[in-house]
């Protein structure tokens, strides 16, 4: 690869892209990109499908995920829900408000309570993004 910087060998790892390289995919424009010493080609490829069975289909429901509003749902008959994000946000605020605290201390037992928060702050999101994925397949269906 040709840089401002000289030339830069690079030597591609290709891994689990097989499914992808059966004739049935089309690749469009490829982006090259440098991220923390390391090299990425993005590569956009598309692909026709069949049409879908229409009377299978029991619900069409359309969702938004954001910050304000955790998620939107709106369904085919014209009802609307919205999951509030308030109480996430204000418990995310404690939390970068904990970590800046420990950050400015910068003692030993800071930061082993930063690694000990940022493992509980991860598993208390993902049990967030369970909760309201549950819930929706459980008003929807799957």
């Amino acid at each position: 690869i040709n840089t401002l910087d000289g030339r830069v060998k690079v030597d591609p790892i290709c891994r689990g892209f097989n499914q992808y390289l059966d004739g049935t995919w089309k690749f469009g424009l490829a982006k090259l990109l440098k991220s923390s010493g390391k090299w990425y080609l993005h590569i956009s490829a598309t692909k026709e499908v069949a049409d879908f069975n229409k009377q299978t289909v029991k619900h069409v429901v359309g969702l938004d995920r954001g910050l304000r509003f955790l998620a939107t749902s709106y369904d085919e008959q014209g009802k609307t829900a919205f999951f509030d994000g308030q109480a996430i946000m204000r418990k995310r605020a404690k939390y970068q408000k904990l970590r800046a605290t420990l950050q400015a201390k910068g003692t030993k037992s800071a930061k082993r309570r930063l690694k000990k928060l940022s493992g509980r702050e991860n598993r208390w999101i993902s049990d967030v993004n369970h909760c309201l994925s549950k819930t929706l397949v459980q008003k929807y269906g799957a």
